[in-house]
């Protein structure tokens, strides 16, 4: 029977590496499960019928995430445009743009997607009407974008950021900015073109990723017994 004795490189590199593989495989699976968790919830209770201003204040903080609402009021002067949002392999902007209900509530609303090609802040951006009333989904206000550099303040409005999230956006607005965002539904007055969607990935690719590190895990454990029954 063959001894086995793989020498302490490989030992050495299967020690180190192999908990790493399965910890990245792991976390993979949590996550999937995670975003698993907010695209159920996202259809369930989008499904769920439509909600008013009124009706807020009598249903539990996590039983609205994701629900429906219609909102009375009008656009407000401020809006950022997140950029660096690719659409169809076009480059864009997100327009995020304040709104004030007419139950004293101050929304930021998710406007959805414009191209930068021809972009014209006055005609395709701001909003004129009063009075108006828009529906639209009641999303979580976590980061949207991603910045890799240290943003410096812009004075003024529109704001082009690279990232929008609670903590700025009640710094630029007030602590009275609600802690959802509005995801405008296709048709509503200010819409542009809808691209959010409750998860960036989906859980599949995550399993995917997930099938990929524990892969490369089988891989190192018959390497390592292998080369340590492996006779010279």
């Amino acid at each position: 029977m063959s001894k086995f004795s793989p020498g302490k490189l490989m030992t050495a590199f299967f020690v180190f590496f192999f908990p790493i593989l399965i910890y990245l495989g792991s976390w993979q699976v949590i996550r999937g499960l995670e975003k698993k968790d907010i695209v159920d919830q996202h259809y369930e209770n989008k499904a769920l019928p439509v909600i008013n201003e009124n009706e807020m204040t009598s249903i539990e903080d996590d039983k609205l995430t994701y629900r429906t609402i219609n909102l009375q009021g009008e656009f407000g002067p401020k809006s950022y445009l997140l950029d660096n949002r690719l659409y169809r392999q076009e480059a864009g902007y997100e327009v995020f743009t304040t709104f004030e209900t007419t139950g004293n509530r101050l929304f930021l609303v998710n406007r959805g997607w414009k191209s930068k090609e021809g972009f014209d802040y006055e005609a395709d951006v701001k909003i004129k009407e009063t009075n108006i009333s828009i529906q639209g989904v009641l999303s979580p206000f976590k980061r949207f974008g991603l910045n890799l550099t240290d943003e410096s303040y812009q004075p003024g409005w529109p704001k082009l950021v690279q990232q929008i999230d609670s903590m700025a956006a009640k710094r630029d607005l007030g602590s009275r900015i609600n802690n959802s965002v509005i995801q405008l539904s296709a048709g509503s007055v200010g819409a542009l073109e809808p691209i959010w969607k409750p998860v960036e990935l989906k859980p599949s690719r995550h399993y995917g990723y997930a099938l990929q590190w524990f892969g490369l895990a089988a891989v190192l454990i018959s390497s390592f017994l292998y080369y340590g029954f492996k006779k010279d």
